[in-house]
């Protein structure tokens, strides 16, 4: 769907929008309503450094991509229906080349390879990512269609929505929940549904190199009792059925040969036990051998592999104190994780890290994704003022034993304090975090890496309706020896990211970036004063945002300049996103 056909979709159902208002007499209250929301984003790619060989003037290798996610919500008494359609269309994204079309970031394949339902030809994708109707009874819920679901916290099943990062992959199929009495008992099964179009990110080879429609299996059921005294109980199993080819042709193919892996779990939650919160889950792995998942390098037994995850916390309370200590056990567990993870971009259980998100690294990722790894946080928070000033201490402490995820060749030991601060005032805060991460591996020749981060976010207000928010990021981190896989060790390098926003009233607001980076291989895309640094390296980026909202219910952005790449995590998932340099156009409406 082009441009122009975006806006043809609008037109056919933007009008059903305006015709469900009343027109004259207004009818009897049928306690139907319908109601749509939309986001647009028109992004214009630039690559400075690539310029097709005879045509030095020539930005061939920039081109234009147009985004829109469009969904629609139909709400009734007892019943609801709600529809998420996707599209994406590449302009400029071809040239000819001694009469040869050549084709620069391809969006699709070739319509006889097509696995998903797309329409359109070219380079243009529509699809209807989402469907789900969804019927509430006084003690029964069913959905069926698209839904989310996780059990306890996410060591087993954790499906959900990650829009920091982009990811939405739900359960299609049927969902039932039955609230007996002091009971909630959840039964799922159906397949899972990666979207298939980035709202945020580049979009290119949706059915060739990534394919992304993998319809795994999924059987779940959990049960949960509540208000035994102070306790609540639960237990669940989950099964996994994974696909090798993409497409609806390999759904229902999961569970042909039996569940590649089976997990079986409980929780247990306490509440107000001698001035005490707390919780426990555990959870057993069990890998079969057609699924092929279990790795001789972690162990096995008579051709199976299994894999056990804990997790626990304790809240006390005294006096103006908050004491919260967690602690987690997880070995065997990732190749579950990695299954989807790798080429997929999202993780089927995301249990709890234990790790600050902000924090994470390329090499420190290889902790959230270990296949053997104990450790355990404290947290205080003191409210020194009530609801005004909450400072915390933090300590985190793991040992990684883990060989096959990370870029390191021997066990780690990491300790990771933090400290930090919260303060509100009316219109004033302030909200700052900083720490030191130590990732200590075995023997000396090894040494270890060294993370120094803060983050600090401020706002105040200045004149009149206008306020000033202010972000700023920064971190230095010097690494260890990798091993003799990576050959020498990497350069040590400093970064940070930094953002103002001058906002008046909630109409209008500037917004100022500035990224700055001396990390190889991310810092040679910068946009401004290429010149000032040696060699190709341009590390320092800038960017401008201007936001209006003409309606409570519509917000304008336009965006120019440049950002970096890097990681970024959010809940324990972790992404590589690219660094971005051109001009973005988004609206997002609701009506």
């Amino acid at each position: 769907m082009t441009l122009v056909g975006g806006f043809l979709l609008w037109g056919v159902v933007g009008p059903q929008a305006v015709a469900a208002e009343p027109v004259g007499d207004p009818p009897e209250e049928s306690g139907t309503t319908v109601s749509f929301t939309d986001d647009f984003e028109f992004r214009y790619w630039v690559d400075r450094d690539r310029r097709l060989p005879g045509y030095p003037d020539r930005a061939v290798y920039n081109y234009i991509e147009q985004v829109n996610r469009l969904t629609a919500n139909v709400l009734a008494e007892s019943w609801q229906l709600d529809l998420q359609l996707d599209q994406v269309a590449l302009f400029a994204n071809r040239y000819e080349l001694g009469n040869e079309l050549i084709v620069e970031h391809p969006l699709v394949g070739e319509p006889g390879e097509r696995l998903l339902f797309s329409p359109l030809p070219g380079d243009a994708y529509a699809n209807l990512e989402k469907i789900r109707w969804t019927g509430t009874g006084e003690r029964v819920e069913v959905k069926l269609g698209d839904s989310y679901v996780a059990f306890g916290r996410g060591l087993a099943l954790n499906l959900n929505r990650n829009v920091d990062i982009d990811i939405d992959t739900s359960v299609q199929g049927v969902q039932v929940v039955a609230r007996p009495g002091a009971w909630d008992l959840t039964a799922v099964v159906g397949q899972l549904n990666r979207q298939q179009v980035f709202q945020d990110n580049a979009n290119g080879q949706i059915e060739d190199e990534v394919p992304r429609d993998m319809r795994h299996s999924l059987m779940a059921m959990r049960a949960e009792r509540f208000g035994l005294g102070p306790a609540n109980v639960g237990a669940h199993t989950v099964a996994y059925g994974f696909v090798d080819e993409a497409g609806f042709e390999a759904s229902g193919e999961g569970f042909t040969d039996g569940p590649d892996v089976v997990i079986g779990g409980g929780t247990l939650e306490l509440i107000g036990v001698g001035g005490l919160d707390a919780y426990l889950e555990g959870d057993a792995f069990h890998y079969t051998p057609e699924g092929d998942l279990g790795d001789s390098s972690h162990g096995t037994h008579d051709g199976f592999f299994g894999g056990q995850a804990f997790y626990g916390s304790l809240a006390a309370y005294p006096g103006a104190l908050v004491v919260l200590l967690e602690g987690k056990r997880y070995r065997g567990t990732s190749p579950l994780a990695d299954r989807t993870a790798r080429d997929e971009f999202y993780a089927v259980a995301t249990p709890p890290t234990l790790e600050y998100d902000r924090a994470i690294t390329i090499d420190s990722n290889a902790a959230l994704a270990s296949n053997d790894i104990t450790g355990a946080r404290l947290r205080v928070d003191w409210s020194a003022v009530p609801g005004k000033f909450v400072p915390y201490l933090s300590t985190g402490y793991f040992v990684d034993r883990d060989l096959t995820h990370g870029l390191h060749t021997v066990p780690e030991t990491i300790v990771h304090p933090l400290l930090g601060l919260e303060w509100l005032d009316g219109h004033r805060s302030v909200l700052f975090n900083a720490g030191y991460r130590v990732d200590d591996r075995e023997g000396e020749q090894f040494g270890a890496d060294r993370q120094t981060h803060a983050d600090v976010v401020v706002q105040v207000p200045l004149v009149g309706e206008t306020h000033l928010n202010m972000n700023v990021a920064g971190e230095y981190f010097v690494w260890g020896e990798n091993g003799s896989d990576l050959g020498e060790t990497q350069p040590e390098y400093v970064e940070f990211e930094t953002s103002m926003t001058f906002a008046h009233g909630p109409d209008y607001a500037v917004t100022l970036f500035c990224d700055y980076t001396t990390q190889v291989p991310m810092n040679d895309k910068g946009n401004l004063f290429p010149g000032a640094f040696e060699g190709p390296e341009r590390p320092l980026y800038g960017a401008m945002e201007l936001q209006w909202k003409p309606d409570p219910a519509t917000t304008i952005k336009a965006f120019y300049g440049a950002y970096k790449s890097g990681i970024r995590c959010a809940g324990g998932q972790c992404r590589l996103l690219p660094g971005f340099e051109g001009a973005r156009l988004a609206l997002q409406s609701a009506f």
